[in-house]
């Protein structure tokens, strides 16, 4: 019980001393050693005074009603102690001898059949298993950055063997952290930053990413890895028992928690809202912010020694690009956010090519409304000249790739320009497991319902999309699947517009849901060439391209493809 008080309390001060990102090493020490007021070492007693059966309960926004004067929150002494409800514990932590890190990359396996299989029965198997796996290896196995893109300016390296003393200009002096000078002042327009592959950096804010920067790999094996999780969990001194039966507790410090991943997809913990009493089958969680403290029901005994890994997503995006463009990100894998891999805003001439983006989403947006959400890549408000090419984006709880924008913006923004979309190329991406795998759409004007903003040259072509709304989405209320969403949006203004040679392999709603008024409406758009499989959902539900139309055999699922794609490729109803 030495190792859980000591493990828990060493989570709690170094969120307090490190208010920014953190990294791999962010480790608690092994030196950390917790004792009672009558110096007892070998506590065993629940010490969290807050963990009562009516705080336990919760309310409705995860606002506990009973607990500790201090809301159930550790705190600092003015001796550096750490203060749990009434009783205080000594640290004896030396942030500089964190011990040697395990920089262990667990394998690309998708590991999702255990869901899918709930989901209507679905065994997880396409019509595009073959393509698929071509597609996900090519990915997988890409040349390094330097190798792809031209390096104008100074290459700087950061790998988990680094330091940052060093001056980061070579391999053999590469920097180790996120938290590095190529973070800040350092890095110029036209330089690239590069992450040994291997390495994993474990993170609880957003990388900012600066105008003008390459950031990429460099070295050898699977790609250099981001999470969104600040530690893998799955440590048994890091779980206490709650005195509530197979539900256990974790410290975690952040506005939300959007999910949390036990053996990279074997379980992924299904949210609950109303407090512990609704948790009830193995991976249900709930999040107290009031107490920062995880939820979780297991009925095998302590999580961190059932599982290997264990992932908590924090409400952070992993990459931020905001007003900085020419941004490239590339040859990265991005994994565990609560809300976003990827959020771009106001980035121009930004490249995402050859990152694997895995489980994303779910936190919640809106708190008082219970909106949850979540996209692999975003791009939020006018998109000019984007590239994202030849990614492998799967499990996500909203969107796997998106733009959008807001009405108000589109003649009315900081810059005091019109927003566009011009000149996106979507092509060659992997979807799988996305509630939706292309999303788009600017909010139009109220009572016409069409889209202001004017959208050129806009390419989505060539890419899989596997499994739509089959991934742990099916947790939304709103339990949706389609492989392009866009809703009730015309864009009468848009020109140059294609969606060809894709396959859309199966849906567990509308294959295409795309609401708009009329043909009139909706510009210039060639969509042709595509290749459709679909079978039997719940609602049976084909394509929605202006009016719903549903399918249920090989002529009526050729109904609906007719109605949106003018000259498909191939479309197959799939029985039994």
């Amino acid at each position: 019980m030495k190792k859980v008080i000591a493990i828990l309390m060493a989570l709690s001060i170094i969120s307090l001393l490190c208010g920014c990102g953190g990294s791999e090493s962010a480790k608690p020490s092994k030196k950390v050693k917790a004792v009672d007021s009558q110096g007892d070492s070998e506590i065993v007693e629940d010490v969290d005074d807050s963990d009562t059966d009516d705080s336990d309960i919760g309310g409705s926004n995860g606002a506990s009603e009973g607990g500790s004067s201090n809301g159930g929150k550790d705190s600092l002494t003015a001796d550096g102690e750490v203060a749990v409800g009434d009783a205080v514990y000594d640290l004896d932590f030396n942030a500089n001898e964190i011990d040697s890190v395990e920089y262990k990359t667990y394998g690309s396996t998708l590991k999702t059949k255990w869901y899918a299989a709930r989901v209507e029965g679905f065994n997880g198997v396409g019509k595009s298993d073959k393509a698929a796996e071509t597609m996900r290896n090519k990915i997988l196995s890409t040349k390094n950055t330097a190798d792809l893109y031209k390096i104008k300016g100074t290459t700087y390296y950061i790998s988990p063997k680094g330091n940052d003393d060093n001056d980061g200009k070579t391999p053999k002096t590469a920097f180790k952290t996120v938290d590095s000078d190529a973070f800040s002042s350092l890095v110029k327009p036209g330089d690239a930053v590069l992450f040994e592959r291997g390495g994993v950096w474990r993170l609880t804010s957003s990388i900012k990413a600066r105008e003008g920067v390459t950031y990429g790999s460099y070295g050898s094996g699977e790609k250099p890895a981001f999470y969104m999780s600040p530690y893998n969990y799955a440590r048994e001194e890091f779980w206490l028992p709650s005195k509530r039966e197979n539900i256990w507790k974790v410290s975690a410090a952040d506005t939300d928690i959007g999910l949390v991943v036990f053996n990279e997809g074997e379980i992924v913990g299904r949210k609950q809202s109303s407090g512990i009493i609704a948790l009830e089958k193995n991976g249900d969680y709930y999040y107290n912010k009031e107490q920062d403290t995880v939820y979780v029901y297991c009925d095998k005994g302590n999580p961190g020694k059932v599982f290997k890994d264990i992932e908590i997503g924090f409400r952070q995006s992993i990459i931020s690009v905001t007003r900085a463009k020419n941004v490239t990100i590339d040859n990265l894998k991005l994994k565990y956010s609560g809300t976003f891999g990827i959020s771009l805003s106001n980035s121009d001439n930004s490249k995402i090519t050859n990152c694997e983006i895995g489980f994303i989403g779910g936190a919640y947006q809106n708190v008082t409304e219970m909106l949850r959400y979540g996209n692999g890549i975003q791009q939020w408000n006018s998109v000019y000249n984007q590239k994202v090419e030849n990614n492998w984006i799967y499990q996500i709880y909203d969107a796997g790739l998106t733009w959008q924008g807001d009405y108000s913006w589109t003649v009315n923004n900081d810059e005091g320009r019109i927003d566009q979309y011009k000149d996106i190329s979507y092509c060659n991406n992997l979807f799988e497991y996305c509630s939706f795998s292309i999303e788009f759409w600017h909010s139009s004007d109220s009572k016409t319902m069409i889209t202001l903003a004017p959208v050129e040259n806009f390419v989505c072509s060539n890419n899989i999309s596997r499994f739509a709304g089959y991934g742990w989405g099916v947790q939304r209320t709103d339990h949706m699947g389609e492989h392009i969403l866009c809703y009730n949006r015309a864009f009468k203004n848009a020109k140059k517009c294609k969606i060809q040679n894709n396959i859309f392999d199966l849906s567990y709603s509308y294959m295409v849901r795309w609401n708009f008024l009329s043909k009139r409406d909706n510009g210039d758009w060639d969509i042709s060439g595509n290749t459709y499989y679909q079978k039997a959902a719940k609602a049976n539900e084909g394509i929605w391209f202006g009016t719903a139309r549903n399918a249920t055999n090989q002529v009526s699922l050729q109904a609906c493809v007719d109605t949106f794609d003018t000259n498909p490729k191939h479309v197959e109803w799939i029985t039994g």
